[in-house]
Parts: structure tokens; C-alpha cells; sequence
């Protein structure tokens, strides 16, 4: 996504409350003037800070789609049934319905007309919606005459994105953002209702999360050791990993219910799932894992964590009865053969 050309073409402001504690929602009846200092502080911070893959979702419904209302409401202002007015208000109207949560705040929701952005060689429209929760405080100085005085302001940082989507104007597509996301994360999961668009890097973290708890459900440590092994050696000989050869190879170490549930809670805590074609690069996801998987329990309470490349072949222990424990540790290099 190019946003070099990008300029901001319409603004509405409105003011939403939380519901849930009484207060209210208030819509403008017109959209403010923006002169070229306040599109530049928009395109600058705004747009620019939330244009990222790592910030990219896609809208989703159960049922449909076109039930999705931010995602209808969209698609009705680009095909032009709404006008920017209308479809700003219902945007902040549905906000309001979905601010229930005690944690969330009161604030000023901007919907801003972006046009000019660039998908190829195509030039798209964006409708970026902005939350400010948290106002900021300043100094400013006024020069009056030889004398310099000092007040103290308030106002909104557009650099810090409390949260914010744009819409582009063609597919399901949509970037946001949700500081506050930990703590309620209506923004994405209520209003927005959207999920993470996969990369490589958030996918292969989603597979060594499940791989993880896994891994820590294997109670003897030496097949806890044989079960690293293989995701490994698998890794070793192609370029690329599936999701379905790493359940295959799970499902001999632990029944196929347990593999289902930690991949299920890995989609659940990323926001996407994976399906058993999905292919990732070889290398990468071995990096990952010999940093996920180096932690061993090797009984009597005790964990070890071994260095990339070594492996546990075995573990002895033996108590000299006056309260002395030994464990014999048996370590191999995964580059040398058995």
C-alpha cells in the first residue's frame, strides 16, 4: 500500500460516550473545513501510523459478510448510497452501541475521507476511523510585545493512534490498531469485527505457540526431547513446514483431541487460524523452535534450558536417601548422527 499521493479529502468529527455509564453520543450535523496544516498532521500521523502489515485485519460475520455493519456501511458510501455525512454518523452510531465495556472511555471519533492511495496500479479511497481517548497536555507560548507568556493546553496527539481502522475501498481489507487492546478489546472483536491478516512471521509464531503447548504436555522428557527432534528434522528436509505435517507428527507423541486444542488456542490468542495446507519457510520456523522448545522438565521439579543444537538423549536420577539428588544428564549434537 503507497500513500505518497494520499490527501484528505473529507472530515466528520463526533463525540462517543460510554453508553453502558450514561453518556452520550453526539454527531455533527456538518463536516469542518481541513486547511493543509491539519491535513498534514492527519496524513502524517494517522494514515502513516497504521498503513503496516503487522497492523493488517480483514472484516469478517459468522453468518455473512454483508451482515458485518462497518463493513456494509463502507461498501454503501464507495458504491455511493451513502453520502460522507451519513455514513460518519452511522459509523459513530455503531460505535456507541458497542461501547458497553466499563473500560472503555468517552472520545472524540474522527472519519476521515483519504483519497489518492495507491494498491498497484490501482489508485483506491480509504475511510479512516480514529478514536482519541487520551488528551495530552502542552505548553504553548505567546509573545506579547518583549514579554513571553506561558499557558498550559490540551488537545489530541495525532502520532498516537489510541484506535484506529481504515477502510479501503475495495475488498475486506482493513488496517487497525488498539493501544488499549488488552484491556478491552471491543475495537476489533465488536465493532470492527475483524481478524488478523497472516504473515509469515505472525503464522510461524502462531504454529511454535501451539508446538509449545504441546511440548509441555509431553511429561517424559526424553519424548518431550524425541518430539522437538522431529519437528526439527522436519524442518531440516524441506524448504517449507505445513500446519498438517506438524499435527501429524504431534499426534504420535499426544492424542489428536489435545493437538486439535493447542492449535485452537494458538488461533484463539493470534486471531486467525491456520489450515493444514498452509506452508511456511523451513529455516524460519526451525529458528523458532529451537528457541521455543529449549526448556526440558527433567523431573523432581527441575527444568533445564539447553543451547541451540544440543539435544537430551536420556536422564537418570538417583537419591542417596539423606536428602541428595543426582541427575545424569545424557546430551547429543543434533549435527552429529546417533
Amino acid at each position: 500500500m503507497l500513500i505518497g499521493e494520499s490527501k484528505v479529502e473529507r472530515l466528520a468529527v463526533h463525540r462517543v460516550g460510554n453508553q453502558a455509564r450514561g453518556e452520550p453520543l453526539q454527531l455533527s450535523d456538518r463536516t469542518p473545513v481541513v486547511d493543509e496544516a491539519v491535513s498534514a498532521l492527519l496524513l502524517n500521523g494517522y494514515l502513516k501510523g497504521i498503513v503496516s502489515d503487522k497492523k493488517k485485519y480483514q472484516f469478517f460475520h459468522e453468518s455473512d459478510l454483508k451482515l458485518n455493519e462497518i463493513y456494509h456501511y463502507s461498501r454503501q458510501f464507495f458504491s455511493g448510497e451513502l453520502d460522507f455525512l451519513a455514513v460518519s454518523q452511522r459509523i459513530a452510531t455503531h460505535l456507541y452501541s458497542r461501547s458497553q465495556h466499563p473500560n472503555i472511555s468517552a472520545g472524540d471519533l474522527f472519519v476521515i475521507l483519504f483519497e489518492g492511495l495507491s494498491d498497484g496500479d490501482r489508485n483506491l479511497r480509504a475511510l479512516g476511523v480514529f478514536k482519541a481517548e487520551i488528551r495530552d497536555d502542552f505548553l504553548t507560548v505567546i509573545e506579547s510585545g518583549d514579554v513571553f507568556d506561558i499557558h498550559h493546553a490540551t488537545g489530541i496527539n495525532p502520532r498516537l493512534i489510541d484506535k484506529g481502522a481504515l477502510i479501503l475501498e475495495h475488498g475486506p481489507i482493513v488496517y487497525a490498531v488498539d493501544r488499549q487492546g488488552q484491556q478491552a478489546k471491543f475495537w476489533l472483536e465488536d465493532f470492527l469485527q475483524a481478524m488478523r491478516v497472516p504473515d509469515a512471521v505472525s503464522s510461524s509464531r502462531m504454529m511454535a505457540s501451539a508446538v509449545q503447548q504441546l511440548s509441555g504436555e509431553i511429561e517424559d522428557p526424553v519424548e518431550q526431547s524425541n518430539f522437538k527432534d522431529a519437528c526439527l528434522t522436519l524442518c531440516d528436509t524441506a524448504e517449507t513446514v505445513s500446519a498438517g505435517q506438524v499435527k501429524s507428527i504431534a499426534e504420535k507423541f499426544v492424542p489428536s483431541q489435545q493437538v486439535s486444542q493447542a492449535f485452537d488456542d494458538a488461533a484463539e490468542s493470534c486471531g486467525f487460524a491456520l489450515d493444514n495446507a498452509t506452508s511456511l519457510p523451513a529455516q524460519g520456523m526451525a529458528k523458532r523452535l529451537e528457541r521455543t522448545l529449549s526448556k526440558y522438565g527433567v523431573g523432581h521439579g527441575v527444568s533445564v534450558l539447553l543451547p541451540g543444537g544440543i539435544t537430551l538423549k536420556n536422564v537418570q536420577s538417583s537419591d542417596d536417601g539423606d536428602g541428595d539428588l543426582t541427575l545424569t544428564l545424557k546430551l547429543r549434537r543434533r549435527d552429529l548422527p546417533a
